[in-house]
């Protein structure tokens, strides 16, 4: 089903892929698969790795090698070649599309430790002779149909295989919360900011995808000014993608919006959890929009729960499970179903994984009794609806309380002082653990302990007194894992 989402459209001449200036019907994006796919070898092969940026050729790329029923492998182009060789290494992976802007980089990545590696220019294929679409026996629901990256908290990469039944679970499970019946489904609109190497953004494209809806392309570097002049231009009505937008919505409440965004109405986000206060001010300040937090991971393909229609009651709360999934909490050595019990959050579904791609070994940390553990702490209403405490490792205990290095982040970030932020726990000569931030400041020109003492002020109104931050430092960038997320690191001294 997902294989074939691409081909199955029968409004060809619909508008599929909106990219700036650039716009692209269904029956062009399929020619362009299948130029891409034309080019792809016919020997025994099971994985072809995808270094693109995030738009048509991408889209293209992914269709052209599910339809061999192949594998496909997104490498985001943010990593080096010392990211990427271990990747391909790793994977058995010696097919890799790209484009011609990255040809140096791979020049020499033939010419240090991979030869043999087999480089396809989507710009040399779509040269060439349309041919007919070539089909492949499907290799079955169950067996991988792309390859993602995630990181443990050793910052190890590790291969994520979803299979096309883990994926086709989430973008059904994902629609089914949508309520796309309660408008009119042809005037339906969504910009797309979520990457596409990650499952979060797999899976919208493919909800969109199989639902025939138009996308939208944001740019990395866009404004809030500029999402809402492409909302306008392109006639949005869903938004889903990172946290940014709602929270520059938030700092902007109040003011006009010089542009007409009357249809964007539905906002979905994803990667950081936002506050029920912030969410409570945002409907208070467009009282025309719906918010749809939800609560994913790679693992899971990635939807767990998602919020329909949320309730002032529920704002707190990233929603209850997908249709066929099963959560539960694992607290004092027991799995339970009881509301308001705080403890590990366990997930049973046909989302879940198999298992790390040939890594036994931390398959089995995570895969146990037929629950995905999922390392997240948090606790079920009597309604069934979930909410997040924080990281199972990444506990800072003050005094005798638990601090979530997520929460404080999460507020810290909504202040709009700093570009990015880790926080993390460092433990004095007495033993005793203080919560730290190291921040990016969003304005480097502001003297730096003007800026820690605005950050300061605005976690006394917002976070307990034993959550906010003792230290924080000024730092140029934070690290990050290959997967993108913040590499924590916890000190042994003050």
């Amino acid at each position: 089903m997902i294989r074939d989402l691409l081909i199955n459209q029968t409004n060809l001449q619909k508008q599929a892929i909106i990219d700036g200036e650039t716009s692209i019907t269904f029956q062009d994006l399929i020619k362009k698969a299948v130029a891409i796919q034309t080019c792809l070898p016919r020997n025994h092969w099971e994985n072809a790795a995808i270094f693109l940026p995030d738009g048509i050729d991408y889209i293209a790329a992914l269709f052209g090698i599910f339809l061999l029923g192949k594998t496909a492998f997104p490498i985001s182009v943010r990593l080096t070649k010392h990211e990427v060789i271990p990747l391909l290494d790793q994977t058995d992976t010696d097919i890799i599309i790209t484009s011609m802007r990255f040809q140096p980089f791979f020049d020499e990545i033939k010419s240090m430790e991979v030869p043999d590696l087999r480089v396809i220019y989507v710009e040399e294929c779509l040269l060439k002779e349309s041919m007919p679409i070539l089909f492949e026996s499907s290799p079955g629901p169950d067996e991988p149909i792309i390859l993602l990256t995630t990181s443990g908290s050793t910052g190890r990469v590790k291969i994520v295989p979803l299979s096309e039944r883990n994926v086709e679970t989430s973008v059904l499970g994902y629609i089914d919360k949508m309520c796309f019946e309660d408008m009119d489904e042809k005037d339906i609109r969504y910009i797309l900011a979520a990457p596409f190497s990650s499952a979060y953004g797999l899976m919208i494209l493919c909800a969109c995808l199989m639902k025939a809806f138009p996308m939208v392309l944001l740019k990395e570097d866009f404004t809030l000014d500029s999402f809402y002049k492409t909302a306008q231009d392109s006639r949005v009505t869903h938004y889903e993608g990172g946290a940014a937008v709602p929270l520059l919505m938030e700092q902007t409440a109040g003011r006009p919006v010089p542009y007409d965004i009357h249809l964007l109405k539905y906002f979905g986000f994803g990667g950081s959890k936002v506050s029920g206060a912030t969410l409570k001010k945002l409907l208070t300040a467009y009282p025309g929009i719906q918010l749809w937090q939800g609560y994913g991971m790679t693992e899971a393909a990635p939807l767990i729960t998602k919020c329909s229609k949320i309730s002032l009651e529920k704002l707190d709360s990233v929603g209850k499970a997908i249709k066929g999934v099963e959560i539960s909490i694992e607290a004092d050595g027991g799995i339970t179903d009881i509301p308001h019990t705080n403890g590990e959050i366990l997930v049973k579904g046909p989302n879940v994984m198999s298992g790390y791609y040939r890594n036994e070994e931390e398959t089995k940390k995570v895969l146990k009794n037929g629950y995905l553990y999922t390392g997240d702490l948090g606790y079920l209403d009597e309604d069934g609806y979930l909410y997040i405490c924080g990281r199972k490792k990444n506990v800072i205990i003050v005094r005798g309380f638990n601090v979530y290095p997520e929460e404080v982040e999460a507020c810290i970030l909504n202040s709009l002082l700093v570009n990015d932020c880790v926080v993390y726990g460092e433990t004095d000569t007495l033993g005793i653990e203080a919560v730290c931030a190291d921040i990016v400041p969003a304005d480097p020109l502001i003297c730096q302990e003007k800026i820690k003492e605005e950050i300061r002020a605005y976690c006394k109104v917002h976070l307990s007194g034993f959550k906010q931050p003792r230290k924080i430092q000024i730092v140029d960038a934070i690290r990050k894992t290959a997967s993108g997320k913040n590499e924590r690191r916890r000190g042994e001294q003050l």
